[in-house]
């Protein structure tokens, strides 16, 4: 996923990335003159999630889009690019053109300087996506096998030790309790076959990184015995004072059914893991500047069959906020 846009001198960084994310946001309404997102990614300029100005929700207009449904004629080699590509896309979401559910729990650890960590929280996603081709106006380089990925993401924070929905909760580094929310947004990336992922109205160049060139970090998998694993390192890690911050994502799957033409929806094990400042998400009553850290770890699947989402998950998110994946 995209973070931090590199400073400024004499410029506040959180400034410049709320300002670029909330360009590309409105500037990908313009595309798809869908004006009621524009309302939407500037109401996320100044939400908790800081990573860029994501709307609340796709508009309905997004869901009557075509799905993408690349063809495959024979099993899948990894070590050419198009089929790696195909590849990851199954892994992500499926070639079959359906919806998929990415379910995924686990803890937020608040990282004190030079005292032990704990668990704050406890954390629970769900994500509905699918693909659809990119048009030429969403970014630039993109051809038949470019993709767009929409997800629909509902994040619900719990009490650490039981897994219920809390509301609030005793923050223990500053002393004081804090008002818990739940974080609603959509989301969309462009994969383009051999680039970078960008999302749409942001230029490339905001996630060149030197050491994830020529097939460095993102989109990278390493074949295990009869298992495959992709990651996606996060991008735009630029120096500045909002560092550490990086995540990193993992889709583990069988190797069998990855290369299997005729098998375009598959299972994916899914792993997350993330660090950054506390300050980060203001939320949590920690200051600009304060060194305490945030760890965040998340496990879970990825899956088509909606009976298969984790009962912690169903509970906690899709029964409570049922609206958010009709």
């Amino acid at each position: 996923m995209p973070r931090r846009p590199p400073s400024a001198a004499g410029q506040d960084p959180a400034a410049l990335t709320r300002r670029a994310f909330a360009g590309a946001a409105l500037g990908f309404v313009c595309t798809h003159d869908v004006l009621a997102m524009a309302a939407d990614a500037e109401k996320a300029v100044n939400q908790t999630v800081s990573e860029h100005a994501r709307p609340t929700t796709h508009p309905d207009s997004v869901r009557k889009l075509k799905r993408w449904t690349p063809r495959l004629d024979a099993p899948l080699d990894l070590a050419r690019p198009l089929d790696n590509h195909h590849a990851f896309a199954k892994v992500q979401a499926n070639l079959a053109g359906t919806d998929s559910w990415l379910a995924q729990y686990g803890w937020v650890l608040m990282c004190p300087p030079g005292k032990a960590a704990y668990p704050i929280l406890g954390r629970v996603l769900l994500v509905k996506v699918f693909a659809t081709p990119t048009a030429p106006d969403w970014a630039p380089d993109v051809d038949e096998h470019s993709y767009t990925m929409w997800g629909t993401f509902t994040t619900a924070y719990v009490d650490p030790r039981t897994f219920a929905p809390v509301s609030k909760i005793f923050n223990p580094y500053i002393g004081k309790t804090i008002d818990v929310p739940t974080l609603h947004y959509a989301d969309r990336l462009v994969y383009r076959l051999g680039r970078s992922i960008i999302v749409p109205g942001v230029a490339p160049a905001f996630y060149d990184q030197p050491w994830d060139r020529d097939g460095g970090y993102s989109q990278h998998h390493v074949v295990a015995g009869e298992e495959v694993s992709y990651t996606v390192l996060g991008a735009a890690q630029h120096d500045g004072p909002h560092q550490p911050r990086l995540d990193v994502g993992f889709w583990t799957v069988k190797r069998a059914e990855l290369v299997d033409p005729a098998r375009l929806s598959i299972e994916t094990r899914r792993d997350y893991s993330a660090i950054m400042k506390a300050s980060e998400y203001a939320w949590y009553g920690v200051g600009q500047g304060d060194p305490a850290q945030l760890k965040v770890h998340l496990t879970g699947l990825k899956t088509q069959d909606v009976t298969r989402i984790p009962e912690l998950v169903r509970k906690v998110v899709l029964d409570r906020f049922p609206e958010r994946f009709a």
